[in-house]
């Protein structure tokens, strides 16, 4: 089935388009509270560069560059680097969606939270960021709310990074979910900051007709991965904050439950050096802790753009059924996971195909 991919080429401040390249090699991921990444090839053997705009279009830490799949936008993000093969005669470019922007932004004045919706914060603390002089990319901010209040001061003399800021609040004990995502309005590319309490995406349920179900081998899985690692597993957690020697901030937290089921002690170290705040600290700890309790595994399908429940019908935050009946699982795998991730290959040399990355569902 034919794909149409167009590579757009923006100026960062101002959203201009200012080139469309053929990239060729080109691969695209998304991730559940993180920023996915993008790689892609111009082969300049040939190429009037200089009529493509190829040196403008595509300058590091200035341009972005957007992706569209059959007229809709599927990704977006900033150019971070480019390298220049003179023998290949090919330019290679890696970009990172625009939550990486959020990294190199810092919170340089004391912003102070008391009894705050904790969505509150994250739009105030972005939005903070893009009031700054040069500082507005055009993500634009709603207004949701969960209902969970915490306090938060960010110290002008810690420089904290938004992103970072963000991304704590987030996998706090009872956090949320958020992702900048892009689409056209008006045939324009905008990006909005979705923030979703307790969780974005769709729910699975077995009675609605776009549940999202993936079948190996009699169904639409092509291959799958199915790794699972102890070693990253703790059941009791040893959260260090500010300070040094005996006034350093300490926070431990156990999951009492695992260790009742019979598992043995498995403690590991998280370092928040930023956090002068014990209660933030615990907050922290406790969510950590929920999150490593138990070997976490992450299955990788591969399954067909073009084949249902097709490209485009599933986002980052879904729920999925997982059907499984091969040696590994003689007796059958049949369970809900969620899609935390996904890589896309375009497949201009081949089938069109998506690898997706799924884990346990938590809500």
């Amino acid at each position: 089935m034919a794909t149409d991919y167009r590579y757009l080429f923006a100026d960062l401040l101002t959203n201009e388009i200012i080139a469309e390249l053929p990239l060729t090699g080109v691969s695209f991921t998304q991730q559940l509270n993180q920023a996915g990444t993008f790689q892609g090839h111009l082969l300049l053997s040939g190429v009037n560069s200089a009529a493509l705009n190829v040196d403008a279009s595509t300058i590091p830490g200035r341009s972005v560059v957007y992706v569209d799949r059959n007229g809709i936008l599927v990704w977006g993000g900033v150019i971070w680097g480019r390298q220049y093969n003179s023998l290949a005669q090919q330019l290679t470019l890696q970009a990172r969606e625009f939550e990486s922007y959020f990294e190199r932004r810092r919170i340089s004045t004391t912003t102070a939270f008391t009894n705050t919706d904790q969505l509150v914060i994250a739009q105030t603390l972005m939005n903070n960021a893009q009031a700054a002089a040069s500082g507005n990319i055009g993500v634009t901010v709603g207004s949701e709310t969960s209902g969970v209040l915490v306090d938060r001061v960010y110290y002008d003399y810690e420089l904290k990074t938004v992103y970072s800021a963000i991304q704590d609040l987030s996998r706090q004990d009872d956090g949320f979910d958020f992702n900048i995502r892009v689409s056209y309005s008006g045939g324009i590319p905008t990006k909005t900051l979705v923030l979703g309490y307790p969780r974005i995406g769709t729910a699975y349920s077995s009675t609605s007709a776009s549940a999202l179900v993936f079948n190996f081998p009699a169904g639409n899985i092509v291959e799958y991965e199915y790794p699972e690692d102890g070693s990253v597993a703790a059941n009791k957690l040893y959260a260090l904050g500010a300070g040094s020697n005996e006034g350093k901030l300490i926070s431990i937290q156990s999951d009492t439950t695992k260790l009742a089921e019979g598992w043995a002690l498995l403690e590991e170290q998280a370092n928040y050096s930023d956090i002068t705040d014990q209660t933030v600290l615990d907050e922290l700890a406790t969510g950590q802790v929920a999150a490593v309790s138990y070997p976490p595994t992450v299955i990788k399908i591969v399954v067909p753009a073009y084949q249902d429940p097709v490209f485009g019908t599933y986002a980052i935050g879904d729920d999925a059924r997982l059907i499984i009946v091969d040696n590994r699982f003689p007796n059958g795998l049949d369970e809900i996971y969620r899609i935390v991730g996904f890589n896309v290959q375009p497949g201009e040399a081949g089938p069109e195909r998506v690898t997706i990355t799924l884990t346990q569902t938590t809500n």
